[in-house]
């Protein structure tokens, strides 16, 4: 039996995101995909990985953001 293979667009559907996830999943290599030129495809048991490597991990944790500190002029606070 074959396994079912699904588009960028049907995996967003499958998932429940956007299309800008599944390709930045696929750069960094969380999700693999089979390719034919330029036809992708990604294979369901890739799909299901994900989603249960989600619910293990609570989810990916962003970094906190770092402030930049700018340099004010010298005579910034003088009238």
């Amino acid at each position: 039996m074959q396994e079912k293979l699904y588009t960028k667009k049907q995996a967003c559907e499958y998932l429940q995101c956007s299309l800008s996830t599944i390709n930045r999943r696929i750069k960094t290599g969380e999700l693999k995909t089979l390719k034919n030129g330029r036809i992708v495809r990604i294979a369901e048991s890739e799909l299901d990985k994900l989603l249960i490597g989600n619910t293990q991990s609570n989810s990916i944790q962003p970094e906190p953001i770092k402030e930049k500190t700018i340099p004010l002029p010298a005579n910034w606070l003088k009238k």
